[in-house]
């Protein structure tokens, strides 16, 4: 066998010719090899596990062309017959596959240039598709072979994790596929909605794009949740119509209204949602702050569930422990008496899902995990002390494990200044750990520690959040992807945001104040930036896809006057003076209206 990177330099130099006749001989060439190749293969019955390699250093040869001038397997013939042939192994040979994928291609590099981007790229040009001047789409002939390269690439996918979850062979952007985003999101939607109410036969023999979310881009993800709590609204509504007995005329009630006080925001929205029933809860919510004239279009909702976020998860509320560092918001597995406190928050937590609204929570990975039913492992541990020890414990090379490590199968904590112990199975403070039961030891450890515990209140957080989110379809999500969809992304990058900004009344990109605007966000400290998104758009957080992702607005407010900078955060839409070349002016302005956001009524 050639190593993957002499084969990868060889065929990098005969797809670089630049005679074009010369090339497009080599691409056809490749094209017979290979459909030729596969059949050579079959006949043989994969008899041999080095036959598996050559499999997938045919993956490489693939690719496609980088100029559309060069025809190679226009029809999918080829890599049909690579897919047909992957895909038909034995077990023997698929367990065969999965070695040599990891072993060949050891390092994300290889892996990712020589299997996951031809396959991609075949994937792209099978489904994209034009439209003509009648509305008439006309779809590639090889578009025949997206269902048998969507199931090897989700082979490839599960190798790409397959070792080391902290330390994947490929990242999941590279398998997003851009042609599933440009798919319109109705289309999208109902191919969601056809395959969560499909039968297991159904699912078999028809293709659904919701299958393997893991090639769809969180935020078309997103954009899909979103229309799929609009569509849940809907239902919601029409489902509690009723009749008005004098005038008989329909009344339909939309939204779901929390008026709340500032100076009492947490208890009365534990109030509001206390009383409510399920249905209340799935329709749209509005926030009302007593004695502001704000009316919610989104913007309030916002602000709503930041200043929430500062008591919700409030370590001095009980429900949630610092123990694991100020960091992480973590249950309190001593706190065994407010269940219902539990359950409340989950179903605040669910509507800031359903409404489509971040929160300013900092979970570990394992709280999305548990979410989405997914197993948990020494690496999502919360006590990074306790996660190291075991480490360490599993790791240990030396035969007197039971003399180093002195340990037992039971656990001891502090709870309200008195030692607390449990054991982790029968006997288990009698059973020492050795070199044979170390494994054991560490998965009953992790399992008590994420599952047992805290097994009252995250049941009452979960159907908490379930009230409002039972029938959504959040587990298209990966783990990662929840978090985001959560608490959106830390990373701000202003000058995203700028080059997606557009200006109306009279101002654009080379207006002196505009200009002075974005120098003075640039120029600004991370907390001012912070404060600045608060002001403009509701929440201080950037939400899936970064700030490239809001339609950021910049209107002229009038020409130059001494007043401060306003926004209509429900629409993302600073109103801004035209305060000219002042700089001064403009820094001095701006600050002060940032400082001084909070709230949405009139003095």
């Amino acid at each position: 066998f050639l190593k993957p990177n002499e084969l990868h330099r060889i065929y990098t130099r005969l797809v670089s010719i630049e005679d074009a006749e010369m090339q497009q001989a080599v691409f056809s060439s490749m094209e017979r090899g290979i459909i030729r190749a596969c059949e050579d293969l079959c006949s043989a019955r994969m008899l041999y596990p080095e036959a598996v390699g050559c499999l997938l250093s045919y993956i490489q040869f693939i690719a496609p062309p980088s100029s559309d001038e060069i025809l190679f397997d226009v029809a999918g013939s080829a890599t049909m017959a690579l897919c047909e042939t992957i895909l038909g192994l034995p077990f023997e040979g698929y367990k065969a596959l999965m070695k040599w994928a990891s072993t060949i291609y050891p390092t994300s590099e290889l892996f990712v240039t020589m299997l996951i981007k031809p396959l991609m790229g075949q994937l792209e040009n099978s489904l994209s598709g034009t439209i003509d001047n009648d509305g008439v789409e006309h779809v590639p002939r090889s578009r025949r072979v997206a269902p048998l390269l969507v199931a090897l690439l989700l082979w490839i996918e599960k190798v790409a994790w397959l070792d080391d979850r902290d330390h994947p062979l490929a990242k999941p952007e590279d398998f997003y596929c851009q042609a599933i985003s440009t798919i319109d999101a109705r289309d999208l939607y109902e191919d969601l909605y056809h395959f969560k109410r499909a039968s297991k036969s159904e699912r078999a023999s028809r293709f659904f794009f919701s299958a393997f979310p893991f090639l769809i881009e969180p935020s078309t993800k997103r954009n899909l949740l979103q229309i799929e709590s609009e569509m849940q609204m809907m239902k919601t509504i029409t489902q509690n119509v009723t009749i008005d007995a004098e005038s008989g005329e329909y009344q339909i009630d939309p939204f779901f209204e929390l008026e709340v006080d500032r100076e009492h925001l947490l208890e009365d929205a534990l109030g509001k949602v206390r009383e409510a029933e399920t249905s209340d809860l799935c329709r749209k919510l509005r926030i009302i702050f007593k004695g502001e004239e704000g009316l919610d279009a989104g913007g309030v909702t916002k602000e709503f569930f930041q200043l929430l976020s500062e008591d919700l998860f409030d370590v001095n509320s009980s429900l949630w422990s610092n123990r694991y560092g100020s960091e992480m918001t973590w249950f309190n597995a001593d706190c065994t008496w407010d269940d219902e406190g539990f359950e409340l928050v989950g179903v605040l937590v669910g509507l800031a899902l359903y409404n489509g609204v971040l929160l300013d929570v900092r979970f570990p990975m394992a709280v999305y995990r548990k979410l989405l039913s997914l197993p948990l492992g020494l690496e999502d541990m919360v006590d990074e002390e306790v996660k190291q020890g075991l480490y360490l414990l599993l790791n240990y090379e030396g035969d007197d494990v039971e003399d180093v490590f002195c340990l037992s199968f039971d656990v001891s904590w502090m709870a309200m200044g008195k030692e607390q112990t449990i054991e982790l199975k029968r006997n288990g403070s009698e059973i020492p750990v050795t070199n044979e039961n170390r494994e054991e030891y560490v998965l009953l450890y992790v399992s008590w520690l994420l599952v047992d515990s805290i097994e009252s209140q995250w049941q009452a957080f979960e159907k908490g959040i379930m009230r409002v989110m039972g029938n959504s379809s959040f587990n298209i999500f990966s783990p990662e992807e929840l978090e985001l969809l959560v608490v959106g992304t830390p990373e701000l990058d202003f000058k995203a945001l700028e080059s997606n900004t557009s200006y109306e009344g009279g101002f654009d990109e080379s207006s002196m104040v505009v200009r002075n605007f974005w120098r003075f966000i640039h120029e600004a400290d991370r907390e001012t930036q912070l404060q600045f998104l608060k002001f403009a758009t509701g929440s201080s957080m950037a939400p899936i896809g970064g700030l490239a992702a809001i339609d950021f607005k910049i209107q002229r407010a009038g020409p130059d006057s001494p007043q401060l900078p306003t926004s209509h955060t429900c629409f993302n839409t600073l109103l801004l003076p035209d305060y000219g070349d002042n700089y001064e002016k403009l820094e001095s302005r701006l600050g002060r209206a940032v400082l001084e956001c909070e709230g949405f009524g009139l003095e």
